[in-house]
C-alpha cells in the first residue's frame, strides 16, 4: 500500500474535525436565542413606539380636561414653553410661547364635546393627534370643527408643540 494511500483517508478525517472543531462556536451562537429586552414579536421601537402614543394621549387627555375645568395652569403646562410652539389656525400661523394670547386671556368655550380623537406615532418621540369637536363658544352658538396636535417628547414629558384648529365651513347655528 501507498503511503500516500494511508495519509488520505487521515488528512480528510482530520480536516473534517478542524472544520467542525471552527464551526462549533458559530454553531452555538447561530442557534443560541438572541436576548429579548421585549415581549415576543414586538420590536423595541414598536414599544417605544407605543409609549410614545400612550404618552401623548395622556397629554391630549390632560389638555382637554383642563379647558372643561378651566384651568390655566394645567392647560398651559401641556405644551412646551419655547419658541417651537406653533399655533395654527385660520387666521394664520404664530410661533413661540412668549405672547402667546392664551397666556393672558381666559377665554374658555361654555362647552367643548370631542368625538374620534385618535393618535398615531410619526417618529420617535413625535406624535401626531387629532380630534373632532363640537363647541359652544357662547350660549346660542355652535361650532364645529377639527382640532389638531403634534407632541414631542421632552424631558418633562410629552408636551404640544403644534396646534391647531379649523371650524368646518358650514356657519355658526343660532338658537
Amino acid at each position: 500500500m501507498d503511503l500516500l494511500n494511508i495519509l488520505r483517508p487521515l488528512a480528510r478525517q482530520t480536516l473534517l474535525c478542524v472544520g467542525a472543531i471552527l464551526a462549533l462556536p458559530m454553531m452555538v451562537i447561530a442557534q443560541r436565542p438572541a436576548p429579548r429586552t421585549t415581549a415576543p414579536g414586538i420590536t423595541t421601537a414598536a414599544r417605544a413606539s407605543a409609549k410614545d402614543s400612550a404618552d401623548a394621549l395622556a397629554t391630549f387627555r390632560e389638555n382637554l380636561a383642563a379647558i372643561h375645568q378651566r384651568d390655566k395652569a394645567r392647560y398651559l403646562a401641556t405644551y412646551v414653553h419655547t419658541a417651537r410652539l406653533v399655533r395654527h389656525s385660520p387666521s394664520g400661523m404664530e410661533t413661540g410661547y412668549d405672547g402667546w394670547s392664551a397666556i393672558t386671556e381666559n377665554a374658555w368655550p361654555d362647552t367643548l364635546i370631542v368625538k374620534e380623537m385618535r393618535v398615531t406615532p410619526i417618529a420617535p418621540g413625535v406624535v401626531y393627534g387629532s380630534y373632532r369637536y363640537i363647541g359652544v363658544p357662547a350660549p346660542g352658538d355652535t361650532l364645529t370643527g377639527v382640532s389638531t396636535r403634534v407632541f414631542v417628547r421632552t424631558p418633562q414629558g410629552m408636551r404640544i408643540t403644534v396646534t391647531a384648529s379649523w371650524n368646518d365651513a358650514v356657519p355658526p347655528v343660532k338658537r
